[in-house]
C-alpha cells in the first residue's frame, strides 16, 4: 500500500484553524491525516543533556526549540559530539549533539530523537514534510498544496490555484475529520466497530449491528480487521490496543492472526500481533510515532 498522493491544506474544523497533510493510495483511499501544527517528527535540533538516567541507560535533553527529548545512550557516538566534557564516560550532564526527533511526545513525555552522527547546515531546514516524503514516498507521488511556504520548501509540489473550490474543500476534509474522530465506524456489510480510547490503552469492539445473520461471524472479523488496520493508522493511534472480536473457534482464530499479520504489514509504525487471551480478547501493539491529529 504505497503513497500516490499527497495533499496539504489548511482550513477550520470546529472554529480551530488546521494545517493538514492527507495522503492517499493507489485507490484514493486516505492512509495518512496528520497535523502540521502539532507533530516534528524529522525535525533536527541541537541538544543539550539534561540529565543522565543510568537506571535505565538513556538521557533527558533540551533542545534548542525549548522542548525536552529523550535518547537511548546506545544511540550515542561521543566522537560527535559538538561539547563533550569527559573523556572516560559516555555521556554526561551539559554535553551537546544534534538529533533528529523520531517520534512525537505523548502528553507530557518528551520527544523521542535518533543520534546525528554526520552534521550539516541542510539537516537544519529539514522539517516533517521531508521527513514524510522521504520515508514513506517515491518519485512518482504526487504532491499538491495550496501554500506558497509549502511551495517554497517543495517546489517540486503542484500549486492548487482554483478559486471556485477550495482544496480542502475538493477533498471533502471536513467530513473526513468528522469520520476519523468518531467512536464509531461503519463497515460496508453491516457490522460497525467501535472505539474507544483510554490513559492505559485503545479497546476496540466488533458487533455485528445490522449485519446480524447476514454473514458468519468470521467473515465480520476478517472485514473487521481490515478496517482496524486502516483505522490505528489513520487516527496515529499507539499503545496497547484490545480487540473484543465476534466468537469464532480456536482454529479460527489461528486464521485470524494470521490475516491480522497481513492486514498490518503496510502500516508505517511497528505493529505487534500478540495473540488471544483467554476471554478471547486479541492483544496489539503499535509503536508511537506521530502525534494524534485532533490533539
Amino acid at each position: 500500500m504505497s503513497v500516490k498522493k499527497v495533499v496539504i491544506t489548511n482550513g477550520l474544523y470546529q472554529d480551530k484553524e488546521l494545517r493538514l497533510l492527507v495522503s492517499f493510495d493507489e485507490n484514493d483511499k486516505t492512509l495518512d491525516l496528520i497535523n502540521l501544527d502539532v507533530t516534528k517528527v524529522g525535525e533536527v535540533h541541537l541538544a543539550t543533556v539534561e540529565k543522565v538516567l543510568s537506571d535505565i541507560d538513556a538521557c533527558i535533553v533540551k533542545l534548542d526549540s525549548g522542548d525536552k527529548g529523550f535518547i537511548e545512550n546506545r544511540k550515542l557516538r561521543p566522537e560527535s559530539f559538538v561539547t563533550r566534557h569527559s573523556d572516560k564516560k559516555l555521556v554526561c550532564q551539559a554535553d551537546q549533539f544534534y538529533v533528529q526527533i523520531s517520534q512525537d511526545k505523548k502528553g507530557v513525555k518528551p520527544y523521542s530523537c535518533d543520534f546525528i552522527k554526520d552534521f550539516n547546515l541542510d539537516l537544519c531546514k529539514y522539517s516533517f514534510l521531508n521527513y514524510y516524503l522521504d520515508n514513506y514516498c517515491d518519485v512518482t507521488t504526487e504532491i499538491v498544496t495550496d501554500l506558497h511556504e509549502v511551495m517554497e520548501q517543495l517546489p517540486n509540489s503542484r500549486f492548487y490555484s482554483e478559486n471556485e473550490i477550495t482544496l480542502w474543500n475538493l477533498y471533502g476534509l471536513t467530513a473526513l475529520l468528522d469520520k476519523t474522530t468518531s467512536k464509531i465506524v461503519h463497515l460496508k456489510s453491516g457490522a460497525n466497530i467501535l472505539i474507544e480510547p483510554t490513559e492505559a490503552m485503545t479497546i476496540i469492539d466488533v458487533n455485528s449491528s445490522k449485519n446480524y445473520g447476514k454473514s458468519t461471524a468470521m467473515e465480520t472479523n476478517l472485514e473487521a480487521l481490515e478496517e482496524i488496520a486502516h483505522q490505528l493508522r489513520l487516527r496515529s493511534i499507539s499503545g496497547i490496543i484490545i480487540v473484543d472480536l465476534l466468537k469464532v473457534s480456536k482454529s479460527e482464530e489461528i486464521q485470524l492472526l494470521e490475516f491480522a499479520k497481513e492486514a498490518f504489514k503496510n502500516d508505517i509504525s511497528i505493529v505487534n500481533i500478540h495473540g488471544f487471551t483467554n476471554l478471547g480478547l486479541l492483544e496489539i501493539t503499535r509503536s508511537r510515532c506521530f502525534s494524534n491529529f485532533i490533539i
